[in-house]
């Protein structure tokens, strides 16, 4: 259960589906969590939510019996469907046909933080609501499916758009200040700090935070001005950096593709292989024989 979404079920904290597809147990630790749900027909008790909840139905159209204070019925739920539900709310649901969908959660000091830092208030109230989603919302949470699919790092490109659509969704609901098209870049002494931190620590987990840290800023106006800054964001950034030292290290030493992986910051061999593919169009090894010629 650790690291899960997780509700409350009479004196019984659990997670808030049985059986997740896929989850990010480093990105659960920051407080962000992300998960691909799969849900037979099946009937869950009145439960409270633990997390703010974000949940974007992507499978087959079902039915699906809600109670709950804000809305009660038998209702439709369609591909594209967006059920928000705040840390706190109630709900017994029943669904009759199966369920897929991306499910992302927040702690709320998290998200208090994030809120705050965007310039709205702390214990922002948010209404339990199910509704199709907004279209550059859909967006967003679909590029999280498919990051969650694809991802070979540490989750930092997860939190990168878990950020934008926390705060897309406060800015929809009017309750943050709307951000003007362009903000302040990383000063030279930031920009340097980060650079340095990231290659001082290519070898280890990276999250957001600790380059929001070494900037001095909030997460979401690191992220701005980064991305104002360099034109890519810290997660595409630091990515480049690991293939770039890999590069390096294939071409020029004796240490095996396993022990490059790990010393560029990938979980495993399979990892490494996986993004230095896709993002080089070939297997590091293939990569280390064409450069040894």
């Amino acid at each position: 259960m650790e690291g899960s979404i997780t509700v409350r079920q009479g004196s019984a904290t659990i997670p808030i589906v049985p059986n997740v597809v896929r989850r990010h147990a480093h990105l659960a630790t920051r407080g962000v969590h992300v998960e691909h749900h799969v849900v037979e027909p099946t009937e869950f008790p009145e439960r409270e939510l633990l997390q703010h909840n974000i949940f974007l139905y992507t499978g087959q159209a079902a039915q699906a019996e809600i109670k709950s204070p804000e809305f009660t019925g038998l209702r439709w739920i369609r591909p594209g469907a967006l059920w928000i539900m705040p840390e706190g709310c109630r709900h017994g649901v029943r669904f009759e046909g199966k369920v897929e969908g991306i499910a992302l959660a927040f702690d709320p000091s998290y998200f208090d933080d994030l809120v705050e830092s965007h310039g709205g208030k702390r214990n922002l109230p948010i209404m339990q609501s199910l509704t199709d989603c907004p279209p550059k919302i859909e967006h967003l949470m679909r590029a999280l499916l498919l990051e969650s699919t694809e991802s070979t790092e540490e989750g930092m490109g997860l939190e990168c758009i878990a950020t934008a659509i926390a705060l897309s969704i406060c800015d929809y609901a009017g309750a943050t200040r709307t951000p003007t098209k362009t903000g302040p870049k990383l000063t030279p002494r930031q920009m340097r700090a980060v650079q340095t931190y990231v290659e001082d620590h290519l070898h280890k987990q990276i999250a957001l935070a600790d380059l929001a840290i070494v900037a001095k800023l909030s997460v979401f106006h690191f992220l701005r001005s980064f991305k104002e800054s360099l034109g890519t964001t810290p997660a595409r950034y630091v990515l480049d950096r690991r293939l770039e030292k890999a590069k390096t290290l294939l071409a020029n030493s004796p240490l095996s593709v396993t022990e490059i992986g790990l010393n560029v910051g990938f979980e495993d061999v399979s990892h490494f292989s996986r993004a230095f593919r896709r993002e080089v169009g070939m297997t590091p090894s293939l990569f280390r024989g064409g450069a040894q010629q």
